[in-house]
């Protein structure tokens, strides 16, 4: 499921003043997918509930549109789409720290920077589109 692409198109792009060098996402994401990790433990290791078992699915929910994500921004070069997919991605992960605070305080905490993060990305991912089209 992960995929490659030929960087010239990102390369390519008009890009926002506010856009971090292309360096510094390996490593936000690294952190970010860590923080996912300890996270889901955190929730995985509470007792069993409904709470439970819905904030795992919307988990895989929002793991899928993330990768979704990559592949419709890189390899569709579709700009418009991916930034709906970043929308739908951001309201997924709020609707996931809401589930997770309710189960653990800490879990849900530790989603804080990937929100934020999302968050910026939309932006990004607008200004991309508006500098492109």
């Amino acid at each position: 499921m992960f995929y490659s692409y030929d960087d010239n198109f990102f390369n390519n792009l008009n890009k926002p003043k506010i856009q971090p060098p292309k360096w510094i996402f390996k490593y936000v994401w690294s952190l970010l997918f860590i923080l996912m990790g300890i996270s889901f433990v955190i929730i995985i290791f509470q007792k069993n509930s409904l709470t439970k078992y819905v904030a795992v699915i919307i988990f895989f929910i929002q793991l899928l549109l993330n990768l979704y994500w990559t592949k419709v921004f890189f390899i569709e070069h579709n700009l418009k789409k991916a930034f709906s997919i970043a929308i739908s991605l951001t309201i997924i992960v709020l609707i996931m720290i809401l589930y997770f605070f309710n189960i653990s305080i800490l879990a849900g905490a530790i989603q804080i920077p990937y929100l934020l993060w999302l968050i910026f990305a939309c932006i990004l991912n607008k200004m991309i589109i508006n500098l492109n089209t």
